[in-house]
């Protein structure tokens, strides 16, 4: 389906052999920008949380997303990101919880055989928020799997107060009154017959 490609964009997928880079943005509160390709990229995209010209980095902290398929059906899309957990600064990030919730957009590049593109050339694959995240270690090597989810991912979710420490605390930050709510919960019948 061709949407709102450029019809130069169109004529290039076409070709017989196409040479593409990823670009990713990981909106987090250092924004992150990497690319597939072997050599940085710069590109100015409208979602960027920096504006202007970003650099994507070419590196080797970013493996691999998995695939992305498009459905008829009402469903979250998801998808998970692969980066390698050698690099320290990707699991900080994790770690101390800088990661929930915030934006990731995928763009697809069609390059010219010297790396060049216009913003023609340029279009959104996937545009989500984290979900969550997983380590996997070995002797050899480690990796982080962060989990992309579309903006449906919170769809039948219900906005509101919670009855926790923490929902009552935003409000009232001396009050004390939910830090046993979790025990006295499981005896109230509100909503359940």
């Amino acid at each position: 389906m061709a949407r709102d490609l450029a019809s130069s964009l169109q004529t290039k997928l076409a070709a017989r052999a196409v040479f593409a880079a990823d670009l990713i943005e990981l909106h987090l509160a250092t924004p992150l920008y990497f690319t597939s390709t072997n050599i940085d990229i710069d590109y100015d995209s409208a979602t960027a949380p920096d504006s202007g010209t970003n650099t994507y980095l070419a590196q080797g902290q970013f493996l691999n997303f998995g695939n992305i398929t498009e459905s008829s059906d009402i469903r979250v899309g998801q998808l998970d990101m692969t980066f390698t957990a050698v690099d320290t600064t990707t699991v900080a990030l994790l770690i101390n919880n800088e990661y929930m919730n915030k934006r990731v957009v995928i763009y697809r590049a069609v390059l010219a055989s010297d790396y060049s593109f216009t913003s023609d050339d340029v279009f959104t694959v996937f545009d989500g928020t984290i979900m969550g995240y997983s380590i996997q270690e070995t002797t050899e090597t480690a990796t982080v799997t962060i989990t992309v989810a579309s903006q449906f991912a919170d769809f039948e979710r219900t906005n509101g107060r919670k009855t926790n420490p923490a929902s009552q605390q935003v409000h009232f930050p001396s009050d004390k009154g939910m830090d046993f709510s979790a025990q006295i919960v499981k005896d109230l019948k509100w909503g359940r017959s």
